[in-house]
C-alpha cells in the first residue's frame, strides 16, 4: 500500500517498518545491510531521502553514523500510526491472519497497545479459536523477522475463552481491562463471548 509516498519503494518500505516498530532503536548502515538484506546504496540513499524529509536524524558515534526515528518531526504521530496500520506491526498481523482460517478474534494488548513500549518489550497478541496452530506459528515467525521484535501470543478456543472468564481467571480479567488493538473482530465480537 502506497500512503502519500511513504512506501515507494520496497527498500523504503523495510526501513520504515523496521524503525517504526521499535522508534527508541538507532541503527547504523551495516547493521541495517545485515538485518534488512539489502544493498547497503539503496538503504544509505533511502536514509538520506528520510534525514532530507526531517522523519529521521542522523547521530555520530565515533566512526559510526546511526540513525534514528525523530520523533520531534510535526508528522511523527501521524506517520507512526499509518505505518503500523498498513505496512507495521497491524498492518501485517491484519493481512497475515485475515488468510487463516478458525480464528474469531484477534487483538494485541499489553504495553504495545498502551503505546507504553520500549525496546525490550515484545508485542503481546491474543487469539480466540482454532487456528491451524503450524500455520499460525509460522506466520507469526515471518511477522517476527520482518518487524524484528517478539511476539508473546496467546490462543484459546471459544470454549476455554469463555470458561475462563466464568472462572474469572486474574489474567483474562485483566486483558479485558486493557487497551486492545483488534486485527480480527472487534469490541463487540468479544463482549458476545462473555
Amino acid at each position: 500500500m502506497n500512503i502519500l509516498g511513504l512506501t515507494k519503494s520496497k527498500t523504503r518500505e523495510k526501513i520504515l517498518r523496521l524503525f517504526f516498530s521499535d522508534v527508541e532503536k538507532k541503527y547504523y548502515l551495516r547493521e541495517l545491510e545485515r538485518i534488512l538484506d539489502l544493498p547497503v546504496g539503496n538503504i544509505r540513499r533511502e536514509l538520506l531521502r528520510l534525514e532530507k524529509s526531517e522523519l529521521f536524524k542522523r547521530d555520530k558515534k565515533g566512526n559510526l553514523i546511526y540513525y534514528s526515528v525523530n520523533k520531534s518531526s510535526p508528522i511523527y504521530e501521524e506517520t507512526k500510526s499509518i505505518i503500523s496500520k498498513t505496512i507495521g506491526v497491524e498492518g501485517l498481523m491484519k493481512n497475515n491472519f485475515k488468510r487463516i482460517k478458525g480464528i474469531k478474534i484477534a487483538f494485541i494488548f499489553g504495553s504495545y497497545a498502551k503505546q507504553e513500549e520500549d525496546s525490550l518489550s515484545d508485542i503481546d497478541l491474543m487469539i480466540i479459536g482454532n487456528p491451524d496452530e503450524d500455520t499460525l506459528i509460522a506466520k507469526i515467525s515471518k511477522i517476527e523477522k520482518k518487524v524484528n521484535r517478539e511476539i508473546n501470543y496467546h490462543i484459546f478456543s471459544v470454549s476455554d475463552w469463555k470458561k475462563k472468564i466464568k472462572e474469572n481467571n486474574p489474567f483474562i480479567k485483566n486483558i479485558l481491562t486493557q487497551a486492545k488493538i483488534f486485527l480480527i473482530g472487534n469490541q463487540d465480537d468479544l463482549s458476545r463471548l462473555y
